[in-house]
């Protein structure tokens, strides 16, 4: 019996080393029986406690260590849109509409022309404007895809984070096995347990570094920001959005912005062929070998006329000119069919982006309802951590509990941070529907 007290005791003590933590209520009540034990966990205690107030005094030191410039969302922003080809791309297109109606300018002062408002002419310039709100579109798409990794980048760094807290829990968890090991009281199978599930952990470390790296390394790519040298700020905003007027109109009115010039083009190129309509040629209208028009005259060497011939050419060439008249009808058929077809294909268009918006919009309110449901559940889980604070200064629980409880909150709030910046993209797509593009 008193071979086992001894083992009890030598564990106690064990766990006050290894841990430097409060030493279980149970095991100080059975130290406290054996008044040579009681020294020695004080000593031991004592000790620990100075290690603990090294540390701290690390921590200060690291703390005023110059901190990293801090890569705001909005620089980050900055950077990708200055850093874009595609942008740099959709730029030069606009340059090089805008240059072919200064051509066009130029063409129409040197055939005296002043009616620039021919149907290729203001198409052209619909074209510029089109090209010109494109742009503006590429950098909201930009900006929500940096937002997105930007924070994407922080979950990902908090979660290797919290790996490597497991890690300082399981190494000295895994002490306290090695020393029930020691004292014949664990098994095997608690030992390899305890063995699997560090590495399970230290792959899984390695697995969320390299993770992290490749998204470092593509972030460079689009913003030439080495975040080696920058530190990333984690404030998140998050504004609920809400439809005050009915949501057909506030749908109706988004839509009709997306697809603005679609409907300018459609309108315009409407309009050019009810100003050129071409009708079907006339049978009669088809030349007539034996019409006079293709005889011609034959005359001498004096110029008097001796007879007449076929006018093969003339004939050729007005049955070409016929020939045409059908090759133009077909068009004008073709182009009314293809206008036609570009009306059904922008209402349906409408239809059904107005129709994913209602959906994204009940999507979002669920999201909010759940964002509000995890931050009051991280205000208990606060209240209960410094409930949990308060026990471990007390000595009435051990610091790997502790710490165990701090890592749980702070996967809560990682979570959440990931949610709102789902709630935020979804937002953003309602209210600019080229960002789905």
């Amino acid at each position: 019996m008193r071979k086992n007290i001894n083992k009890l005791i030598a564990f106690a003590i064990g766990i006050s080393i290894i841990s430097g933590g409060a030493i279980p209520v149970c095991a100080a009540e059975n130290v406290q029986n054996n008044s040579t034990n009681i020294v020695n966990v004080a000593s031991t205690t004592a000790d620990t406690t100075n290690t603990g107030v090294i540390y701290v005094q690390n921590q200060v030191k690291k703390d005023q260590v110059k901190q990293k410039p801090v890569l705001t969302l909005q620089e980050a922003i900055e950077a990708a849109i200055n850093n874009s080809s595609k942008l740099a791309l959709k730029s030069k297109e606009i340059k090089l509409y805008e240059d072919k109606l200064d051509i066009q300018d130029e063409l129409d002062d040197i055939q005296d022309n002043d009616d620039d408002n021919d149907f290729p002419y203001d198409k052209l310039e619909l074209t510029v404007d089109q090209t010109k709100e494109q742009k503006d579109y590429i950098e909201d798409q930009i900006a929500q895809d940096i937002t997105n990794k930007y924070n994407d980048l922080i979950t990902r760094n908090n979660e290797l984070d919290k790996i490597k807290k497991q890690l300082e829990i399981k190494t000295i968890e895994n002490g306290y096995v090695n020393l029930k090991k020691d004292l014949g009281l664990s098994t095997e199978i608690e030992i390899k347990n305890a063995e699997v599930d560090f590495q399970k952990l230290k792959n899984s470390e390695k697995a969320k570094e390299y993770q992290l790296k490749n998204a470092q390394d593509y972030f460079k790519i689009l913003t030439e920001k080495d975040l080696n040298n920058y530190s990333l700020e984690q404030k998140q905003e998050f504004e609920v959005f809400k439809i005050d007027k009915s949501q057909d109109e506030y749908f109706d009115s988004v839509i009709d912005k997306y697809y603005k010039y679609d409907k300018k083009i459609f309108e315009l190129t409407k309009d050019n062929l009810d100003d050129n309509k071409v009708h079907r040629p006339d049978s009669d209208d088809r030349p007539d070998k034996n019409d006079s028009s293709f005889q011609k005259n034959i005359k001498d060497a004096d110029g008097n006329v001796i007879g007449q011939e076929f006018d093969s050419a003339g004939y050729a060439k007005a049955e070409q000119e016929y020939e045409n008249l059908f090759t133009d009808y077909g068009t004008y058929l073709q182009n009314k069919y293809n206008l036609s077809s570009s009306k059904v294909s922008l209402e349906e268009n409408k239809k059904n982006l107005k129709k994913g918006l209602k959906e994204s919009y009940a999507k979002l309110i669920d999201m909010e309802n759940s964002i509000n449901v995890a931050k009051s559940n991280i205000e208990v889980k606060n209240t209960e951590l410094s409930i949990a604070k308060l026990k471990y200064d007390q000595g009435l629980t051990t610091k790997i509990a502790y710490d165990k409880q701090v890592i749980d909150n702070n996967s809560l709030e990682t979570d959440l941070r990931t949610s709102i910046n789902d709630y935020n993209t979804l937002k953003n797509q309602i209210q600019k529907p080229w960002l789905l593009s």
